[in-house]
């Protein structure tokens, strides 16, 4: 443990260094701390002793260690921190009509990536926790038709398929009545259980061949079981990481995977500071934070950057950013939810 001096030299060290990326000095610090140049340098030699701060080959300055950022992180960093001037730009930044949920996720990891140089990612609503609350068909041609899929009784996807040349005409109202009375008002998960153990029992009573349609409802069904992920800024990635957390940013859903597991049930925010279990991020800082989609769950915002981010500052946009998403997602479906008249 530190004294609280010394923990008051090493968070003078990071919020310098952080700004300037230079190695700091006593003299640097003694300006600001009421002790002498000679006692500054005894702690930041204890502090360095300890692994929290790192000597400059070119310099008699410091700066912070990866174990000096954590230890920040984990004893002096605030997650509620707002800086009052990012609010004018963030909220400037989502100003625009936005035509489904989808638009208002990218503009936010767009404008998190933006403003802090960084990959930003949003992730909506975990799949196991949505259920399907509507379910219908639209016949579009003789060959071909839409199925129409809501969760949670506002995220609606469509899913084109290619009528199997076997079906007649009433088989297609006969998957439909299957879905209404086996799978409607389930949990996503609930439902990837049942296409492998209930539904083949079912579609055997109404169909000669039932190969066929069962790749139908896996087809149908596929999309609400993957993640829904909007990456920004995957480039900016190249400038403080390897090239495998480049290439780990191409796989969505192995980014989901991982930014889920980044942070706790019972927690609506989290710091990783290069202690990934994931090999792309175990040399960055993950910061992540839960924000609420009405009527349906929380979400997930993060942002990846390097160990010696300006944490302050990183963590200050991901609130505000959080904040302003949480009110723009309020505004959409309160509109969805509305009644709405045309006037001429």
């Amino acid at each position: 443990m530190i004294t609280p001096r010394q923990n008051d030299i090493l968070n003078l060290i990071i919020e310098m260094f952080t700004q300037t990326h230079e190695p700091i000095g006593s003299k640097k610090l003694q300006t600001l701390i009421d002790s002498s140049s000679a006692t500054i340098r005894n702690d930041m030699a204890k502090l360095e002793k300890l692994g929290l701060l790192e000597k400059a080959h070119t310099s008699s300055g410091r700066m912070p260690s990866p174990a000096g950022f954590k230890y920040f992180v984990e004893h002096s960093l605030s997650f509620d921190s707002v800086n009052e001037q990012d609010i004018y730009r963030v909220v400037k930044a989502f100003d625009f009509e936005a035509f489904k949920l989808e638009d208002l996720l990218q503009r936010a990891s767009h404008v998190l990536s933006e403003m802090t140089g960084y990959t930003a990612v949003v992730l909506d609503v975990e799949p196991a926790r949505q259920k399907l609350t509507g379910f219908e068909i639209v016949q579009l041609s003789n060959h071909d038709a839409l199925a129409i899929l809501t969760l949670d009784e506002s995220k609606p996807a469509t899913v084109q398929f290619a009528i199997p040349k076997n079906f007649l005409k009433r088989d297609l109202l006969i998957l439909k009545e299957i879905v209404d009375e086996r799978l409607l008002d389930q949990s996503v998960m609930d439902i990837h259980y049942k296409l492998r153990t209930e539904i083949p029992q079912i579609v055997q009573k109404y169909f000669t061949v039932t190969d066929n349609v069962l790749d139908l409802f896996d087809y149908i069904f596929a999309e609400l079981f993957k993640e829904s992920v909007f990456v920004s800024g995957k480039v900016n990635s190249l400038e403080y990481a390897e090239l495998k957390t480049y290439q780990f940013l191409d796989d969505p859903q192995r980014v989901a995977l991982a930014l889920r597991s980044s942070i706790q049930e019972d927690e609506m925010g989290s710091v990783q500071v290069g202690d990934s279990k994931e090999a792309a991020l175990a040399d960055v800082t993950v910061l992540t934070h839960k924000y609420l989609i009405p009527y349906r769950g929380f979400g997930l915002l993060a942002l990846i950057g390097p160990i010696d981010m300006d944490y302050r500052r990183s963590v200050s946009l991901v609130n505000v950013i959080g904040r302003v998403l949480v009110m723009k997602l309020g505004d959409y479906y309160r509109y969805l939810n509305s009644n709405h008249y045309e006037v001429n």
